[in-house]
């Protein structure tokens, strides 16, 4: 019994001691639909949940556009920043990156974040989530 319960501890630890960003969780049960969105702390991974993000060139074509949607899972409402960083084709950080804005998310609300690309190098994009203390 002992022998199980090492590597499980030895892994929760791993977990526990992790450093930020945290990956967020999702809305929907898909590891997936979250990859490109981080939570800067750990307690606010507790509370909000991304969704799977809409990505299209806008209109013209030269411009990354994203929404996410991000949905608060407590029971008060809270008040985070978001930013967007946009990334080229190897997943080099562009300089195109929003400003922080505050989104206040009712008890159980969810709100759409988008933001969209000044580079027309845009390809990817990553979405930083943290308190707005």
């Amino acid at each position: 019994m002992k022998s199980l319960l090492l590597p499980f501890a030895v892994s929760l630890l791993a977990v526990a001691c992790s450093a930020p960003p945290y990956p967020a969780f999702a809305i929907e049960n898909d590891a997936e639909a979250t990859a490109q969105v981080v939570v800067a702390d750990a307690s606010l991974q507790a509370v909000v949940r991304a969704g799977r993000p809409l990505v299209e060139r806008t209109q013209q074509g030269d411009f990354l556009r994203v929404v996410v949607p991000i949905r608060n899972v407590d029971d008060e409402p809270i008040s985070v920043l978001v930013q967007a960083a946009f990334l080229d084709n190897q997943r080099q950080p562009l300089p195109d990156e929003t400003n922080r804005q505050v989104l206040l998310l009712p008890p159980g609300g969810t709100s759409n974040f988008e933001a969209i690309s000044r580079q027309s190098r845009a390809s990817d994009f990553v979405v930083r989530l943290s308190w707005n203390k």
